[in-house]
């Protein structure tokens, strides 16, 4: 009997165990209102930004602290790894941070226009998947 009884005991632990963590990743993926206006307030400072590469480096910056608020840790690159089905089209999320990167390691490297509004497209893209635009 007591058998049965410590059985059942460490079903019901796990089962809380299990519900616990389901409902604390659930919530902590959620932003607040005011954490969204915050992002949306941001971007609207980085499309006025008239230095490209300036530009390119803040929206993935602004990702980066999009997904930190979401609860993610570690890189941007680490966070992308952790969150693949949060993007529609992952594959542009991280063709816009390989060319922030491009931006940050390579010495004078230059962002033209077209690519410029490229990367735009694909950070503003990754907020839209995120429900932040």
């Amino acid at each position: 009997m007591k058998f049965i009884v410590t059985v059942i005991l460490i079903f019901v632990i796990a089962d809380v165990l299990i519900v616990s963590y389901v409902l604390f990743r659930h919530f902590r993926k959620k932003m607040s209102r005011a954490m969204i206006d915050e992002i949306q307030t941001e971007w609207k400072k980085i499309i006025r930004e008239t230095d490209y590469r300036q530009a390119i480096m803040e929206a993935d910056k602004l990702l980066d602290y999009a997904l930190m608020r979401m609860g993610y840790k570690g890189s941007l690159g680490a966070k992308l790894k952790k969150t693949p089905n949060l993007f529609r089209k992952i594959n542009d999320v991280w063709a816009a941070h390989k060319i922030r990167n491009n931006i940050a390691h390579k010495i004078n490297y230059m962002v033209d226009e077209k690519t410029y509004k490229d990367t735009m497209l694909k950070f503003k893209q990754a907020f839209k998947d995120l429900k932040i635009f």
